[in-house]
């Protein structure tokens, strides 16, 4: 591969980035990714969401990145062009009935677990109106198992989630990073939802694989993202980009900040370099 991008990889999360406020994509960032990688520059996700999960708003996501995406917030490298998960991270189940049980003993059904494997996901209950929500929301093709989180032993699950409303999220927040930050990775996505992940992965903690092992680190790796998930991949960035709309933590370390998400962020830096080429 070779053009006058060649030596740029751009990881680009989804949600708050890629896709606008109604989790559509935006044609603009379309237009230019192709122009980008038929340029020799190297695009691909890296985001908190699964393949499963982005089989609605980007049903032809094996022609929108030419490299493989890093998925779950970290916990699975999936190559689109071959359909099939390289690497791959899985919880322990023990530890997620014990987050079910603390959670509970906090914020009652407040806040309630779920957890996501290839095929669907578990809900540790639907009493909880932010899950009962998102059960009945997922597309017909997503398995949807209601247990308690003592019996996922039998999934291989990759990341889970804590969700609810945004006042008891924030409230509960603090003590789960507390209790738990030593054996699973902990972060937030949205106001809404706490992510839990195998201890010591992260999208950040890809990245720098995949720029060691693929590109011999000869390669500027240039992240864009909006939300405290993303921080760590900013930290470990060559050039750390945000949309507008990205919180104040976010924009607070990022080298440069570019349009909103719903005008096409990704376009907006393609444009920078091209301009800079």
């Amino acid at each position: 591969m070779s053009g006058k991008f060649e030596n740029i990889f751009i990881a680009s999360d989804l949600d708050g980035t890629y896709f606008n406020s109604k989790t559509e994509t935006v044609a603009r960032n379309i237009e230019k990714v192709k122009y980008f990688c038929e340029n020799g520059g190297r695009f691909t996700f890296a985001t908190g969401r699964l393949p499963l999960f982005i089989k609605r708003p980007i049903p032809d996501a094996r022609a929108q990145v030419n490299f493989p995406a890093v998925m779950g917030n970290g916990t699975c490298l999936f190559d689109y062009q071959s359909e099939r998960a390289i690497e791959e991270h899985f919880l322990n189940t023990a530890l997620l009935a014990e987050v079910e049980s603390f959670i509970a003993g906090i914020s009652g059904v407040e806040a309630g677990l779920r957890a996501t494997y290839d095929k669907g996901v578990t809900f540790s209950n639907i009493v909880n109106e932010t899950l009962k929500r998102e059960y009945d929301t997922f597309p017909e093709y997503v398995e949807r198992v209601v247990c308690s989180a003592r019996e996922w032993g039998g999934y291989r699950l990759y990341k889970a989630n804590i969700r609810g409303k945004a006042d008891a999220i924030e409230a509960l927040y603090p003590y789960v990073e507390k209790e738990f930050s030593g054996v699973l990775s902990v972060t937030r996505s949205a106001r809404t939802m706490i992510e839990l992940m195998p201890y010591g992965t992260s999208k950040a903690a890809m990245l720098q694989g995949v720029k060691e092992k693929y590109f011999n680190n000869d390669v500027m790796l240039c992240t864009v993202g909006d939300y405290d998930n993303d921080l760590a991949m900013h930290a470990i960035s060559d050039l750390s980009v945000c949309p507008s709309n990205a919180n104040d933590a976010v924009k607070s370390v990022c080298k440069l900040q570019l349009c909103s998400n719903d005008d096409g962020v990704i376009a907006d830096l393609i444009d920078y370099f091209d301009m800079r080429s």
